[in-house]
Protein backbone atom coordinates (compact mmCIF):
# COMPACT_ATOMS: atom_id res chain seq x y z
CA UNK A 1 0.00 0.00 0.00
CA UNK A 2 1.43 3.54 -0.97
CA UNK A 3 0.48 6.21 1.15
CA UNK A 4 1.69 9.75 0.47
CA UNK A 5 1.86 12.22 3.18
CA UNK A 6 1.46 15.97 1.88
CA UNK A 7 3.18 18.16 4.76
CA UNK A 8 5.58 15.48 5.36
CA UNK A 9 8.36 18.14 6.54
CA UNK A 10 6.35 18.37 9.71
CA UNK A 11 8.14 17.96 12.88
CA UNK A 12 5.49 15.87 13.91
CA UNK A 13 5.69 13.30 10.63
CA UNK A 14 8.31 11.31 12.28
CA UNK A 15 6.33 10.31 15.30
CA UNK A 16 4.27 8.12 12.34
CA UNK A 17 6.98 5.89 11.94
CA UNK A 18 7.41 5.56 15.86
CA UNK A 19 3.87 4.35 16.41
CA UNK A 20 4.50 1.92 13.36
CA UNK A 21 7.65 0.52 14.68
CA UNK A 22 5.72 -0.99 17.91
CA UNK A 23 2.90 -2.41 15.67
CA UNK A 24 3.08 -6.42 16.09
CA UNK A 25 2.20 -6.74 12.75
CA UNK A 26 2.83 -4.34 10.26
CA UNK A 27 1.62 -4.76 6.27
CA UNK A 28 4.43 -4.35 3.79
CA UNK A 29 3.60 0.08 3.13
CA UNK A 30 5.45 2.46 0.96
CA UNK A 31 5.57 6.12 2.03
CA UNK A 32 6.30 9.09 0.15
CA UNK A 33 6.70 12.54 2.08
CA UNK A 34 6.20 15.69 0.61
CA UNK A 35 6.62 19.20 1.49
CA UNK A 36 7.98 22.26 0.74
CA UNK A 37 11.11 22.92 2.31
CA UNK A 38 14.02 20.67 1.11
CA UNK A 39 15.65 21.23 4.53
CA UNK A 40 13.32 20.10 6.82
CA UNK A 41 12.18 17.44 4.54
CA UNK A 42 16.13 15.87 4.34
CA UNK A 43 16.21 16.30 8.26
CA UNK A 44 12.90 14.70 8.47
CA UNK A 45 13.49 11.62 5.96
CA UNK A 46 16.46 10.98 8.03
CA UNK A 47 14.65 10.70 11.13
CA UNK A 48 12.11 8.67 9.86
CA UNK A 49 13.81 6.22 8.17
CA UNK A 50 16.13 5.54 11.44
CA UNK A 51 13.15 4.56 13.21
CA UNK A 52 11.32 2.21 10.49
CA UNK A 53 14.87 0.58 9.89
CA UNK A 54 14.25 -3.02 9.54
CA UNK A 55 10.50 -2.50 9.25
CA UNK A 56 8.73 -3.59 5.81
CA UNK A 57 8.80 0.22 4.88
CA UNK A 58 9.89 2.34 2.34
CA UNK A 59 10.31 6.09 2.75
CA UNK A 60 10.51 8.46 0.24
CA UNK A 61 10.55 12.13 -0.19
CA UNK A 62 9.51 14.64 -2.90
CA UNK A 63 9.03 17.99 -3.05
CA UNK A 64 5.93 20.16 -3.80
CA UNK A 65 7.00 21.62 -7.60
CA UNK A 66 4.44 20.58 -9.66
CA UNK A 67 6.53 17.84 -11.55
CA UNK A 68 7.46 16.65 -8.01
CA UNK A 69 4.15 16.05 -6.68
CA UNK A 70 2.34 14.72 -9.63
CA UNK A 71 5.01 11.87 -9.69
CA UNK A 72 4.63 11.26 -5.70
CA UNK A 73 1.18 10.93 -6.11
CA UNK A 74 1.59 8.37 -9.14
CA UNK A 75 -0.26 4.96 -7.65
CA UNK A 76 -1.09 6.79 -4.30
CA UNK A 77 -3.57 4.17 -2.27
CA UNK A 78 -4.07 6.70 0.36
CA UNK A 79 -3.05 10.69 0.65
CA UNK A 80 -2.73 12.51 4.11
CA UNK A 81 -3.37 16.11 3.54
CA UNK A 82 -1.40 18.11 6.96
CA UNK A 83 -0.04 20.62 5.57
CA UNK A 84 0.04 23.49 7.45
CA UNK A 85 -1.13 26.44 5.20
CA UNK A 86 0.38 29.84 6.42
CA UNK A 87 2.96 28.18 8.66
CA UNK A 88 3.30 28.92 12.67
CA UNK A 89 2.42 32.66 11.99
CA UNK A 90 -1.03 31.90 10.66
CA UNK A 91 -2.07 29.62 13.03
CA UNK A 92 -0.74 32.40 15.42
CA UNK A 93 -3.06 34.97 14.03
CA UNK A 94 -5.90 32.11 13.84
CA UNK A 95 -5.60 31.22 17.82
CA UNK A 96 -5.03 35.03 18.67
CA UNK A 97 -6.61 37.50 17.02
CA UNK A 98 -10.66 36.39 18.65
CA UNK A 99 -9.34 37.16 21.67
CA UNK A 100 -9.18 40.82 21.42
CA UNK A 101 -12.67 40.38 20.68
CA UNK A 102 -13.77 38.60 23.91
CA UNK A 103 -13.92 35.50 22.15
CA UNK A 104 -12.16 31.56 22.57
CA UNK A 105 -9.65 31.23 19.63
CA UNK A 106 -8.27 28.29 18.09
CA UNK A 107 -7.05 27.38 14.84
CA UNK A 108 -10.09 24.76 13.38
CA UNK A 109 -13.14 26.16 15.94
CA UNK A 110 -14.81 29.36 15.99
CA UNK A 111 -13.58 33.00 14.13
CA UNK A 112 -9.90 31.21 13.90
CA UNK A 113 -11.24 28.68 11.62
CA UNK A 114 -12.70 30.43 9.57
CA UNK A 115 -9.91 32.78 9.07
CA UNK A 116 -7.78 29.35 8.92
CA UNK A 117 -9.98 28.41 6.03
CA UNK A 118 -10.30 31.70 4.17
CA UNK A 119 -6.18 31.25 3.96
CA UNK A 120 -5.48 27.49 3.17
CA UNK A 121 -8.73 26.75 0.62
CA UNK A 122 -6.78 28.42 -1.91
CA UNK A 123 -3.61 26.35 -1.48
CA UNK A 124 -5.84 23.23 -0.72
CA UNK A 125 -7.82 24.00 -3.76
CA UNK A 126 -4.73 23.42 -5.93
CA UNK A 127 -3.51 20.17 -3.94
CA UNK A 128 -6.79 18.41 -4.54
CA UNK A 129 -6.89 19.53 -8.60
CA UNK A 130 -3.80 17.74 -8.88
CA UNK A 131 -5.14 14.93 -7.00
CA UNK A 132 -8.49 14.38 -8.79
CA UNK A 133 -6.06 14.09 -12.29
CA UNK A 134 -3.13 12.18 -11.10
CA UNK A 135 -4.89 9.39 -8.53
CA UNK A 136 -8.73 10.25 -8.92
CA UNK A 137 -9.22 6.71 -6.91
CA UNK A 138 -7.12 7.25 -3.60
CA UNK A 139 -8.57 7.80 -0.21
CA UNK A 140 -8.51 11.29 0.93
CA UNK A 141 -7.62 11.71 4.27
CA UNK A 142 -6.92 15.31 5.21
CA UNK A 143 -5.77 16.21 8.92
CA UNK A 144 -5.14 19.93 8.07
CA UNK A 145 -7.18 22.69 10.24
CA UNK A 146 -10.46 23.14 9.96
CA UNK A 147 -10.85 19.76 9.41
CA UNK A 148 -15.07 20.39 8.71
CA UNK A 149 -14.97 23.30 6.49
CA UNK A 150 -11.91 21.62 3.99
CA UNK A 151 -13.60 18.49 3.94
CA UNK A 152 -17.00 20.20 3.01
CA UNK A 153 -15.64 22.78 0.56
CA UNK A 154 -13.40 19.03 -0.78
CA UNK A 155 -16.57 17.42 -1.13
CA UNK A 156 -18.36 20.51 -2.46
CA UNK A 157 -15.29 21.37 -5.54
CA UNK A 158 -14.50 17.82 -6.11
CA UNK A 159 -17.34 15.54 -5.56
CA UNK A 160 -14.95 12.51 -7.59
CA UNK A 161 -12.79 12.51 -4.69
CA UNK A 162 -12.98 10.02 -1.74
CA UNK A 163 -12.10 12.68 0.65
CA UNK A 164 -12.56 12.81 4.51
CA UNK A 165 -11.59 14.22 7.43
CA UNK A 166 -9.99 11.76 10.21
CA UNK A 167 -9.60 12.81 14.27
CA UNK A 168 -8.42 11.06 17.10
CA UNK A 169 -10.62 12.65 19.58
CA UNK A 170 -13.98 10.92 19.86
CA UNK A 171 -11.82 7.61 20.58
CA UNK A 172 -9.16 9.36 23.05
CA UNK A 173 -12.31 10.62 24.71
CA UNK A 174 -14.06 7.27 24.62
CA UNK A 175 -10.68 5.57 26.13
CA UNK A 176 -10.44 8.36 28.90
CA UNK A 177 -14.17 7.77 29.89
CA UNK A 178 -13.28 3.90 29.86
CA UNK A 179 -10.56 4.52 32.51
CA UNK A 180 -12.58 6.37 34.53
CA UNK A 181 -15.13 3.54 35.03
CA UNK A 182 -13.02 0.66 34.94
CA UNK A 183 -15.09 -0.53 31.68
CA UNK A 184 -13.02 -1.82 28.41
CA UNK A 185 -12.84 0.52 25.83
CA UNK A 186 -13.03 -1.83 22.69
CA UNK A 187 -16.21 -3.25 24.56
CA UNK A 188 -18.02 -0.38 24.56
CA UNK A 189 -21.13 -0.08 22.77
CA UNK A 190 -22.09 3.44 21.53
CA UNK A 191 -23.67 6.25 19.69
CA UNK A 192 -22.13 9.05 18.63
CA UNK A 193 -22.70 12.39 16.32
CA UNK A 194 -21.50 15.59 15.98
CA UNK A 195 -18.84 17.82 13.49
CA UNK A 196 -15.05 17.84 13.88
CA UNK A 197 -14.12 18.58 17.18
CA UNK A 198 -17.84 19.05 18.11
CA UNK A 199 -19.49 15.46 18.88
CA UNK A 200 -20.74 13.71 21.83
CA UNK A 201 -21.39 9.91 23.09
CA UNK A 202 -25.51 9.91 23.77
CA UNK A 203 -25.21 6.10 24.34
CA UNK A 204 -22.37 4.04 26.00
CA UNK A 205 -23.49 0.68 27.17
CA UNK A 206 -21.16 -2.07 28.41
CA UNK A 207 -23.05 -5.48 28.33
CA UNK A 208 -26.13 -3.86 31.46
CA UNK A 209 -24.11 -1.13 32.00
CA UNK A 210 -25.53 1.85 31.31
CA UNK A 211 -22.31 4.46 30.93
CA UNK A 212 -23.49 7.49 30.90
CA UNK A 213 -25.78 6.99 33.86
CA UNK A 214 -23.14 5.95 35.87
CA UNK A 215 -20.92 9.03 34.86
CA UNK A 216 -23.86 11.18 35.73
CA UNK A 217 -24.21 9.52 39.28
CA UNK A 218 -20.62 9.57 40.78
CA UNK A 219 -19.75 11.96 43.12
CA UNK A 220 -16.18 12.14 42.46
CA UNK A 221 -17.14 13.20 38.98
CA UNK A 222 -18.85 15.94 39.78
CA UNK A 223 -15.86 18.71 39.92
CA UNK A 224 -14.50 17.55 36.90
CA UNK A 225 -14.62 18.66 33.03
CA UNK A 226 -17.75 17.50 32.22
CA UNK A 227 -19.39 17.49 34.83
CA UNK A 228 -21.99 14.58 36.01
CA UNK A 229 -24.47 17.98 35.51
CA UNK A 230 -23.46 18.87 32.10
CA UNK A 231 -23.66 15.09 30.55
CA UNK A 232 -26.61 14.88 32.40
CA UNK A 233 -28.00 17.97 31.12
CA UNK A 234 -26.88 17.37 27.45
CA UNK A 235 -27.83 13.36 27.74
CA UNK A 236 -24.60 12.93 26.17
CA UNK A 237 -21.06 12.78 26.89
CA UNK A 238 -18.84 15.71 25.35
CA UNK A 239 -15.37 16.12 23.27
CA UNK A 240 -12.94 17.92 24.98
CA UNK A 241 -13.12 21.32 22.80
CA UNK A 242 -17.18 21.69 23.84
CA UNK A 243 -15.97 23.36 26.76
CA UNK A 244 -15.29 26.61 24.44
CA UNK A 245 -19.02 25.96 23.85
CA UNK A 246 -20.11 25.31 27.40
CA UNK A 247 -17.91 27.09 29.02
CA UNK A 248 -16.44 29.75 27.24
CA UNK A 249 -15.01 32.44 29.90
CA UNK A 250 -13.26 29.79 31.58
CA UNK A 251 -11.23 28.98 28.38
CA UNK A 252 -11.24 32.52 27.71
CA UNK A 253 -9.70 33.23 30.88
CA UNK A 254 -7.02 30.49 30.25
CA UNK A 255 -6.29 31.99 26.99
CA UNK A 256 -5.88 35.36 27.78
CA UNK A 257 -3.97 34.37 30.88
CA UNK A 258 -0.98 32.67 28.33
CA UNK A 259 2.42 33.95 28.18
CA UNK A 260 3.28 32.84 24.51
CA UNK A 261 0.29 31.16 22.09
CA UNK A 262 0.30 27.60 20.80
CA UNK A 263 1.44 28.55 17.89
CA UNK A 264 4.40 29.91 19.67
CA UNK A 265 5.53 26.88 21.14
CA UNK A 266 5.08 24.92 18.46
CA UNK A 267 7.02 26.83 16.34
CA UNK A 268 10.08 26.65 18.78
CA UNK A 269 9.43 22.76 19.19
CA UNK A 270 9.74 22.83 15.28
CA UNK A 271 12.87 24.31 15.24
CA UNK A 272 14.68 22.21 18.32
CA UNK A 273 13.52 18.70 16.47
CA UNK A 274 14.24 19.61 12.80
CA UNK A 275 17.91 20.43 14.32
CA UNK A 276 18.24 17.04 16.27
CA UNK A 277 16.92 14.68 12.69
CA UNK A 278 19.43 16.49 11.27
CA UNK A 279 22.26 15.02 13.46
CA UNK A 280 20.68 13.11 16.46
CA UNK A 281 20.55 9.37 17.38
CA UNK A 282 17.59 7.28 17.44
CA UNK A 283 17.35 8.07 21.28
CA UNK A 284 17.40 11.81 20.70
CA UNK A 285 14.80 11.84 18.37
CA UNK A 286 12.61 10.23 20.14
CA UNK A 287 13.41 12.57 22.90
CA UNK A 288 12.70 15.19 20.34
CA UNK A 289 9.60 13.60 19.48
CA UNK A 290 8.52 13.40 23.64
CA UNK A 291 8.20 17.52 23.51
CA UNK A 292 4.60 17.03 21.48
CA UNK A 293 2.35 14.64 21.69
CA UNK A 294 0.73 13.41 18.35
CA UNK A 295 -2.31 10.77 19.57
CA UNK A 296 -3.71 11.55 16.12
CA UNK A 297 -0.76 8.69 14.84
CA UNK A 298 -1.34 6.27 17.33
CA UNK A 299 -5.29 6.73 18.31
CA UNK A 300 -6.22 6.85 14.12
CA UNK A 301 -3.76 7.06 11.67
CA UNK A 302 -1.70 4.24 12.15
CA UNK A 303 -4.94 1.91 13.06
CA UNK A 304 -6.48 2.91 10.06
CA UNK A 305 -3.57 2.43 7.50
CA UNK A 306 -3.62 -1.22 9.20
CA UNK A 307 -7.14 -1.40 9.18
CA UNK A 308 -7.34 -0.63 5.24
CA UNK A 309 -4.28 -3.18 4.58
CA UNK A 310 -6.40 -5.73 6.03
CA UNK A 311 -4.52 -6.21 10.06
CA UNK A 312 -7.27 -6.06 12.75
CA UNK A 313 -6.96 -3.48 15.16
CA UNK A 314 -9.25 -2.86 18.17
CA UNK A 315 -9.42 0.89 17.26
CA UNK A 316 -12.87 2.59 15.91
CA UNK A 317 -12.36 5.50 13.44
CA UNK A 318 -14.61 8.61 13.36
CA UNK A 319 -14.26 10.33 10.03
CA UNK A 320 -15.47 13.81 8.57
CA UNK A 321 -17.90 13.11 5.42
CA UNK A 322 -20.75 13.02 3.93
CA UNK A 323 -24.25 12.80 5.90
CA UNK A 324 -25.62 10.78 3.17
CA UNK A 325 -28.98 8.89 4.32
CA UNK A 326 -27.79 8.47 8.28
CA UNK A 327 -29.25 11.58 10.01
CA UNK A 328 -32.56 12.84 8.27
CA UNK A 329 -32.68 16.50 10.24
CA UNK A 330 -29.51 17.01 7.55
CA UNK A 331 -28.98 17.52 4.19
CA UNK A 332 -27.42 14.18 2.49
CA UNK A 333 -23.91 16.47 1.57
CA UNK A 334 -23.57 18.22 4.93
CA UNK A 335 -20.13 16.85 6.25
CA UNK A 336 -20.84 15.18 9.73
CA UNK A 337 -18.19 13.55 12.21
CA UNK A 338 -19.41 9.82 11.93
CA UNK A 339 -18.43 6.47 13.57
CA UNK A 340 -16.70 4.54 10.81
CA UNK A 341 -16.17 0.78 9.88
CA UNK A 342 -13.93 -0.55 7.20
CA UNK A 343 -14.17 -4.02 5.96
CA UNK A 344 -12.14 -5.13 3.03
CA UNK A 345 -10.76 -1.46 2.36
CA UNK A 346 -14.25 0.04 2.47
CA UNK A 347 -15.92 2.33 4.28
CA UNK A 348 -19.19 2.71 5.68
CA UNK A 349 -20.74 4.76 8.74
CA UNK A 350 -21.69 2.97 11.64
CA UNK A 351 -25.57 2.76 11.59
CA UNK A 352 -26.58 4.16 15.48
CA UNK A 353 -28.57 2.09 17.60
CA UNK A 354 -30.57 5.32 18.84
CA UNK A 355 -31.18 8.91 17.64
CA UNK A 356 -29.23 11.67 18.95
CA UNK A 357 -31.15 13.51 21.78
CA UNK A 358 -33.38 16.86 19.90
CA UNK A 359 -30.46 19.73 22.29
CA UNK A 360 -27.73 17.75 20.18
CA UNK A 361 -29.14 17.34 17.24
CA UNK A 362 -30.50 21.62 17.77
CA UNK A 363 -26.28 22.60 18.66
CA UNK A 364 -25.21 20.52 15.74
CA UNK A 365 -27.47 21.74 12.91
CA UNK A 366 -26.69 25.40 14.52
CA UNK A 367 -22.91 25.00 13.53
CA UNK A 368 -23.84 23.15 10.40
CA UNK A 369 -25.64 25.39 9.28
CA UNK A 370 -23.17 28.41 9.85
CA UNK A 371 -20.28 25.89 8.08
CA UNK A 372 -23.19 25.84 4.65
CA UNK A 373 -23.01 29.70 4.72
CA UNK A 374 -18.81 30.06 5.43
CA UNK A 375 -18.21 27.02 2.71
CA UNK A 376 -20.21 29.71 0.22
CA UNK A 377 -18.53 32.62 1.52
CA UNK A 378 -15.27 30.99 0.70
CA UNK A 379 -15.92 29.55 -2.48
CA UNK A 380 -16.36 33.19 -3.97
CA UNK A 381 -13.86 35.10 -1.56
CA UNK A 382 -16.87 37.14 -0.87
CA UNK A 383 -16.13 39.29 2.42
CA UNK A 384 -19.79 40.20 3.28
CA UNK A 385 -20.99 36.36 3.05
CA UNK A 386 -18.11 36.17 5.52
CA UNK A 387 -19.98 37.90 7.95
CA UNK A 388 -23.41 36.43 7.14
CA UNK A 389 -21.96 33.27 7.45
CA UNK A 390 -20.28 34.61 11.32
CA UNK A 391 -23.76 36.01 12.28
CA UNK A 392 -24.86 32.60 12.32
CA UNK A 393 -22.44 31.33 14.35
CA UNK A 394 -23.28 29.94 17.64
CA UNK A 395 -20.29 32.07 19.40
CA UNK A 396 -20.49 35.33 17.52
CA UNK A 397 -23.04 37.29 19.62
CA UNK A 398 -24.62 39.78 17.12
CA UNK A 399 -24.16 41.26 13.12
CA UNK A 400 -21.94 43.78 14.67
CA UNK A 401 -19.03 41.53 16.30
CA UNK A 402 -20.00 39.20 13.02
CA UNK A 403 -18.55 42.70 10.76
CA UNK A 404 -15.73 43.53 12.93
CA UNK A 405 -14.40 39.59 12.95
CA UNK A 406 -14.43 39.34 9.06
CA UNK A 407 -12.96 42.77 8.43
CA UNK A 408 -9.69 41.84 11.02
CA UNK A 409 -9.83 38.42 8.83
CA UNK A 410 -10.00 40.35 5.50
CA UNK A 411 -7.64 42.73 6.38
CA UNK A 412 -5.02 40.11 7.85
CA UNK A 413 -5.20 37.95 4.46
CA UNK A 414 -4.48 40.58 2.44
CA UNK A 415 -1.45 41.13 4.42
CA UNK A 416 -0.06 38.10 2.89
CA UNK A 417 -0.27 35.45 5.04
CA UNK A 418 -1.62 33.15 2.56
Amino acid sequence: MKIVVLGGGSPSTPALFRCLAVQPRLPRLGFSLVGRSPEKLEAVLRAARLLADGLPITIEAAGFSSLELSAALGGADVILVQVRFGGYEGRHFDESFPLDFGLCGDEGLGPGGLSAAWRSWPGMKEVLATIAVTCPAALVLILSSPVGLMVGLARLHFPALRTYGICELPWTTLLDLAALLKAEASRIDYDYFGINHIGWFHRLALDDRDLLLEYTTQEFLRARWPSSALVAACAGFPTRYLKIHYNPEEVLGEQLRRVSSRAEILRQIGRESHEVFREGGIEQILAALSLRPTPWYEHALVPLFLSLAGVPTSTSFFLTGPNGPMESAFDSSDCLELPTLIDSGRLSAKNPLRQPPAQILDTVNAFVTYERKAMQAITRQDASQMTDALTLHPWVRSAALASALASKIISQYDTGLN
